[in-house]
């Protein structure tokens, strides 16, 4: 860009802002290479608040950013594994989008001049070998980024100018066509005006609305052309003057009914109003009844006698039959929620009740008592379950959210607090506001007793399976020290099959101990307390597992990763087990003839977190997924190569399930495995509160 174009720009577009066209956002920049400690030292030496440094250890990863992001500029590692830096700039060229990136190879072992040739073939604008002069690479960064951000601003430029040009055509279009519009609008207007006429007529008939005018002083009576068809009248308003006086022509179409009221109505109106409204029956001419809603205007004189008068009838026949069927439907839904068994109860749209059924009452026992508001529940709400019942009312009523809450009412027949499961929902209005709330109480109280006494025999289950298993540690020792001191001391005497039977009583004395340990760990899983947790930072967990696990880590030639781990509300030791469990299994279940490569990820949603263990283990068919998670479901049974009890991903899915999350897996047989776990965001989340 030279010196002149700023002024060119500027005397082009007028008063168009210089932060519009002078890009100050950050440069993306796009680093590959395989090694993480690479990466890290690229991204130190091109540490600048004007770059945004995007890392990439793949040409998939790469080719995935370059997909979602656009990069002034690509510094690539040659030597990867799968596909090579070279055959990746060979995609890049290759697609229209990222053709004009410019990169630059970056690399320790293709130092011959037909590597470089090489590079340079495949489009790139620089070859560098490692180790990188670090002002080198940042002034060669620089001068491509500055090239991207004036390009950029050259973009912004060209399209602010033909964004003008375009607008200062449709200004020139709009004034001729603002010119041509006038002319049409001025013989539009009579027209115009005659069809408001007519449209103001249509709207009066279908709104069965007319009109009649009365002047005293010229003694005229002047009425709406509908006004015969909306009152069911066979003749005129104005063949009775006495009209106005509430008198004649009106009184006789009023029905008996409605007669006395309407005649002291317009009496009382003539004698000291200006203005009075109110609804009646007439009976036309044609014998049909009409609800009529009339409004009265009197004009008075200097002499204090009326001078004229304006009547506006409206036919309501509609909205009366509306109400009758209103009325009637409430009742119906009155004798509908009184044979219920439930409480049912509503509320206007502030949360005021407004009606409870029969049930209610006996429930209460008492029916002069004020229960107007939901608040005044707590006479008869257990005091524990006050706060929250009445709690989260409000916050319904604040969000227009459905009602759920279980409490206790005290029940005056029983003489003794009842569990009841409280709902409600709103109903909305046109514009989606909670209008009006209809709530029902259940009573749970069987269920809640049940549910109790089906907690105690577990408790008391779990405690004898604890006991029985521990119990079992001893015996099981004693059979496989023994056994272990039979072979090494009278080992010389036994022959093959004897030696094969000690054997066989040491192996099924440890994996019956392993079994014992799996169960008293699937026992313990159970007393886990959502509501005790503390924050856990799972990096330091994590860590502690990988030390725990660091001889199958060895063993096996693994490499474990992981992303940043977030804190998360729950107990060590739990999460621990969660993490072992799924680390040890991939090690475990890895493919013959490669090393096991696991990663850890962490993601935070809006009311949970949710933790993946990937690996490139053997994998799992689809038909097993779900069965994997139950107790003693091994998939290999018989096989030494996969030895195990069966417990742990149950282990797993019983603490997972305590603290109201989920755990799944979503695999392909032979292509490795992603066990992934859910952990609520806060105690006020669990399913258990």
């Amino acid at each position: 860009m030279t010196s002149q174009q700023p002024e060119l720009v500027k005397g082009e577009m007028g008063n168009m802002p210089t932060s519009e066209i002078n890009d100050t956002s950050p440069i993306n920049i796009l680093i590959v290479d395989d090694e993480p400690k690479n990466l890290t030292v690229l991204e130190t030496v091109l540490n600048d608040p004007g770059y945004r440094l995007v890392k990439a250890t793949s040409a998939d990863e790469a080719l995935l950013a370059l997909i979602a992001d656009e990069f002034a500029l690509l510094i690539l590692d040659i030597r990867m594994p799968g596909t090579t830096g070279f055959e990746l700039a060979n995609i890049i060229k290759e697609r229209r989008k990222t053709a004009r990136i410019p990169i630059i190879f970056l690399t320790a072992y293709y130092n011959e001049d037909q590597h470089v040739l090489e590079g340079y073939g495949t489009g790139a604008v620089d070859f560098l070998h490692k180790p990188v002069n670090p002002a080198i690479l940042r002034s060669k960064v620089s001068v491509f980024a500055e090239l991207h951000r004036r390009s950029r601003e050259l973009g912004i430029a060209h399209r602010m100018l033909l964004a003008e040009v375009k607008e200062r055509r449709q200004m020139a279009d709009q004034l001729r066509s603002l010119n041509e519009t006038l002319e049409l609008r001025v013989r539009e207007r009579t027209e115009a005006l005659r069809e408001q006429q007519l449209r103001l007529s249509q709207a009066a008939d279908a709104a069965r609305l007319t009109y009649v005018e009365v002047d005293f002083l010229r003694h005229e009576v002047r009425q709406a052309e509908n006004f015969q068809a909306v009152m069911g009248y066979s003749s005129a308003a104005g063949d009775d003057a006495e009209f106005s006086s509430g008198n004649g022509f009106l009184l006789s179409h009023v029905a008996p009914q409605d007669f006395e009221r309407v005649a002291g109505a317009l009496k009382d109106f003539g004698a000291r109003q200006r203005a009075t409204k109110l609804d009646y029956r007439v009976l036309g001419d044609d014998k049909i009844e009409r609800w009529i809603e009339s409004e009265w205007f009197v004009e008075y004189g200097g002499d204090g006698n009326p001078s004229r008068s304006f009547v506006t009838n409206l036919d309501i026949s509609e909205r009366k039959r509306a109400q009758e069927q209103l009325r009637e439907s409430e009742e119906r839904f009155r004798q509908l929620a009184d044979s219920m068994p439930q409480v049912v109860w509503t509320a206007r749209s502030d949360g005021s009740v407004d009606y409870y059924n029969a049930r209610w009452f006996e429930l209460v026992g008492v029916p002069s008592a004020d229960f107007s508001d939901f608040a005044s529940w707590t006479k008869i709400i257990h005091p524990e379950d006050a706060p929250v019942a009445v709690g989260a009312w409000k916050v319904s009523i604040a969000a227009g959210d459905p009602y759920r809450a279980e409490f206790r009412l005290w029940d005056w027949r029983l003489n003794r607090y009842n569990w009841y499961l409280g709902r409600a929902i709103a109903l909305r209005d046109d514009l989606d506001r909670a209008a009006k709330w209809i709530g029902t109480c259940t009573d749970i109280d069987d269920h809640k007793r049940s549910e109790h006494d089906l907690r105690r025999a577990n408790q008391a289950l779990e405690q004898f399976a604890y006991a029985a298993s521990h119990d079992l540690q001893e015996p099981l020792r004693n059979v496989s020290l023994y056994a272990q001191l039979l072979q090494e001391s009278h080992g010389a005497s036994l022959n093959e099959e004897g030696e094969g039977f000690v054997r066989v009583i040491i192996g099924g004395a440890q994996r019956m101990s392993r079994l014992v340990l799996d169960l008293l760990a699937f026992t313990n899983a159970a007393n886990v307390d959502p509501k005790a947790a503390t924050a856990v930072d799972a990096e330091l967990v994590l860590q502690q597992v990988l030390k725990d696990l660091h001889l199958a880590i060895q063993e096996s030639n693994a490499t474990v990763t992981h992303d940043e781990l977030p804190p998360v509300l729950m107990n060590e030791v739990h999460l621990q087990q969660l993490l072992q469990n799924l680390i040890g299994n991939a090690l475990k279940y890895r493919r013959e003839g490669e090393d096991p490569r696991v990663h850890v990820m962490a993601e935070g949603f809006d009311k949970e977190f949710r933790f993946s263990i990937k690996d490139n283990g053997i994998g799992i068919h689809r038909q097993y997924q779900s069965q994997v998670f139950e107790v003693f479901r091994r998939l290999h049974e018989g096989s030494a190569k996969y030895s195990g009890t069966g417990i742990g991903l149950a282990i797993c899915q019983r603490i997972v399930d305590q603290y109201g999350g989920r755990i799944w897996v979503e695999s392909e047989l032979g292509r490795g495995a992603i066990f992934h776990f859910t952990i609520p965001a806060s105690a006020a989340e669990r399913s258990h509160d």
